[in-house]
């Protein structure tokens, strides 16, 4: 038995179509349907800023509705269809690079290995005082000469190798 591997990858980039519009009537051809919203958006922008100007300057484009209702529309759409920044759709990158700017750029975050520094706007870091937690009074020379656990204590009576159970650990110590 021959093992069949498929690619999907082809089938599920297909843009989608539509060609029914009704029950009773259906184009002659496909149209795609994000240019389609693409045009009809760029379409009541144009038509928008054409009556705006027309109010302004009522002789202004006399003859020239057909370039705005057609002409401009279907330029726009050509060009946001061919026009993919790193990759993405327009509107995608337009919106990645908003979130950017409104919750990284402006807030001023820093970063560092994909997380968040905290501390990086700080005029003044603070570090604490070293303590020296090592005690060379109990130390052994070879980790063979005896069989019985004794816990390494240091000056000021922390026992080193073990969690301490009674009291709890502070970082602060002096």
């Amino acid at each position: 038995m021959s093992r069949l591997v498929f690619n999907y990858r082809k089938a599920m980039r297909e843009p989608k179509k539509i060609q029914q519009l009704t029950d009773n009537y259906s184009l002659p051809f496909a149209v795609e349907l994000i240019p389609a919203i693409n045009y009809f958006i760029f379409v009541g922008i144009c038509f928008g800023f054409w009556y705006g100007v027309r109010i302004i300057f009522p002789h202004a484009f006399d003859n020239s509705f057909v370039i705005v209702i057609f002409g401009i529309p279907i330029f726009l759409t050509m060009l946001v269809t061919k026009i993919k920044p790193e990759g993405k759709n327009i509107y995608l990158y337009f919106f990645d690079f908003a979130k950017y700017y409104f919750f990284i750029k402006l807030p001023q975050k820093k970063f560092c290995n994909d997380r968040k520094v905290d501390l990086s706007n700080e005029k003044q870091i603070e570090f604490r005082k070293l303590v020296k937690v090592v005690d060379y009074s109990n130390e052994t020379k070879n980790a063979y000469e005896g069989n019985t656990q004794e816990f390494a204590v240091d000056k000021n009576g922390r026992r080193l190798g073990v969690l301490p159970n009674k009291e709890q650990f502070d970082s602060y110590a002096k």
